[in-house]
């Protein structure tokens, strides 16, 4: 597929300062394999000759629901921070095609630009380029020279937000007649194997192992639909660039072609192609993440996900009349007590909120208002839209009264928490993934309310009746 103008080719390249000269000082040369794959890409830039190179950055300021896009019209930095200040690089900024960008994500609802001065200093951001484009750059650009530059945050929006923006990236340098190449900087796993400083783990070497044979393949939906989970264990920092950049892709099935991939100090490195193809594709992202369906639901979970669906369809909220079907269920309209309503989405969490106690007339009506909270109004998350109906999961918690209880009384595995000094509050569910201890369990809850866990603090415990979507409801299942 070829277009006169838009993307003309993307790379996946990691970005350790150490395989700098300058910084690694010899040691670079373990990573042979990465530095030679990068050698060709630097002479495909030089035949490439785009106009702009657009870099997405898992270390440029990172917000979970801001697509943050640096804005000086010189981008500059060094790898000073790396003991080698002398070495620096300096961008012209291609204004129009930012610019275009920053309108086509504000068109989709989507947020993200450049921050004011004001908010730069209070959130303690400084506008030179991190290294996540400074390492990649350094390579691209030695023997091309003249291209400008697009630099931003890969940023902690969902999945299928970041393969828009990819489409966005591409309708913008079509709209704005520019020839760009994409750079999806990221490093695969930090636990590959025990070179690794941050430790090893078997999620590791199996997270680089299904990006590679993903990219051998050129499979995009199985690279797009790899496991959260498997995810979230390797510590990886390259997936959410890889999406954007497929995202730029969509629509045709992309030549792709795997240079390398090594783990010389224990952090997986690979480098890799796109290129256009003629084989046509639908959207990947739609091939990877199949619709729910809706058979056989549970009726708490039933109530919140209809109430939600139509608070978002129709912003109306649905009387407790509209579930009369459920009526024989005596706890969920007779009963009262406190309620957590948890929204995911591809396995990551899109929405949690709920009550402690009891605060409307039955735990049905607990659900309504908690699952048009947890969709629309959890202050870390956008609210949701119409077109994430499809891939929202739901889970509901009904929660025990809370009691007293003493250190030794507790598990996370089987009691949720509430912790309380003064006015503050926090409460942590019980059987998290990640919560194994005690210590963890308070740890975050005291976090979560702000109350400094070495000061006193009261301690109460209670238990939860958690409902999903094709499931009995059982005590202290999973989330």
């Amino acid at each position: 597929m070829s277009e006169k103008y838009g993307v003309c080719a993307g790379f996946l390249m990691p970005h350790p300062p150490v395989i700098i000269p300058e910084v690694g000082k010899g040691r670079e040369n373990e990573a042979a394999a990465t530095l030679s794959s990068l050698g060709h890409i630097a002479q495909d830039a030089q035949n490439l000759a785009p106009d702009t190179v657009v870099v997405l950055s898992p270390h440029a300021p990172l917000f979970s629901d801001y697509i943050f896009m640096y804005d000086s019209s010189e981008l500059e930095g060094s790898f000073e921070q790396f003991g080698a200040p002398q070495v620096k690089l300096s961008f012209t900024q291609d204004d129009v095609l930012r610019n275009e960008i920053e309108r086509l994500i504000h068109r989709e609802g989507m947020p993200g630009g450049s921050l004011s001065d004001t908010e730069m200093h209070r959130h303690k951001i400084s506008d030179s380029l991190d290294h996540g484009v400074l390492v990649p750059l350094y390579f691209f650009t030695s023997k091309y020279k003249t291209a400008k530059l697009v630099a931003m945050s890969c940023s902690g929006l969902d999945m299928q937000s970041l393969y828009k923006l990819g489409m966005l990236i591409r309708e913008a340098a079509i709209s704005t007649k520019r020839n760009i190449c994409i750079i999806a900087s990221g490093d695969m796993s930090h636990k590959v194997n025990d070179k690794s400083p941050y430790g090893a783990c078997p999620e590791g070497a199996q997270f680089d192992r299904l990006v590679y044979d993903c990219l051998v393949t050129g499979d995009i939906p199985a690279l797009l639909s790899i496991d959260t989970g498997v995810r979230d264990k390797s510590a990886e920092c390259g997936y959410r660039s890889l999406v954007i950049l497929c995202g730029a892709f969509d629509g045709e099935k992309p030549l792709t072609e795997s240079l390398s991939f090594e783990a010389p100090f224990g952090i997986g490195y690979c480098v890799a192609k796109f290129l256009h193809s003629d084989e046509e594709a639908g959207n990947a992202f739609d091939a990877a993440h199949k619709k729910i369906e809706r058979k056989n639901e549970n009726p708490y979970v039933a109530i919140a996900r209809a109430t939600l669906e139509n608070y978002v369809k129709n912003k109306s909220v649905p009387l407790l009349e509209q579930f009369s079907e459920y009526k024989n269920i005596s706890t969920l309209f007779n009963a009262k007590a406190g309620v957590f309503v948890s929204l995911k989405k591809f396995g990551e969490l899109r929405g949690c909120i709920g009550t402690t106690a009891a605060v409307e007339g039955c735990v049905a009506s607990e659900i309504i208002n908690n699952a048009i909270s947890a969709g629309t109004r959890d202050p870390r998350f956008e609210p949701v839209t119409l077109d994430e109906l499809d891939f929202i999961e739901y889970s509901v918690d009904v929660l025990s009264s809370p009691a007293p209880a003493k250190l030794l009384e507790l598990d996370p595995k089987r009691f949720g928490v509430i912790v309380k000094s003064g006015r503050h509050s926090g409460l942590l569910l019980p059987d998290l993934e990640g919560v194994d201890t005690v210590d963890d369990q308070l740890s975050i809850a005291c976090r979560k309310a702000g109350i400094d866990p070495d000061e006193h603090f009261d301690i109460f415990k209670f238990t939860v009746t958690r409902h999903s979507a094709k499931q009995e409801s059982t005590e202290n299942a999973g989330q």
